[in-house]
């Protein structure tokens, strides 16, 4: 039998303490101003450094094995999946 008690329902203690946390996050985060975006171009410009010295270096051992096209599919598919997890991560959030 299924439950009536819905279980995303806060209690308005909680509520009030992430609203105050949020809330707090974003003066903090106004009060930096250009920081911020100094700080999110160099995660983006970071990220895509890594990305492309992991990738060439994965591609680059791919191709010295001898690998068969299909594992370099699989390994496209893997970073195109760290791409989006990355998308979920600050400051795209």
């Amino acid at each position: 039998m299924p439950s009536s008690d819905d279980d995303t329902a806060l209690d308005p203690e909680t509520e009030a303490a992430v609203r105050r946390i949020v809330r707090e996050e974003l003066q903090q985060r106004d009060a930096t101003g250009g920081a911020g975006a100094v700080r999110a171009v160099s995660q983006i410009g970071g990220g895509l450094l890594v990305g492309v010295l992991a990738l060439s270096v994965v591609t680059g051992g791919l191709i010295a094995f001898d690998a068969p096209p299909l594992l370099f599919g699989l390994v496209a598919v893997a970073f195109l999946l760290l791409v989006a997890y990355g998308w979920q991560l600050p400051p795209f959030r």
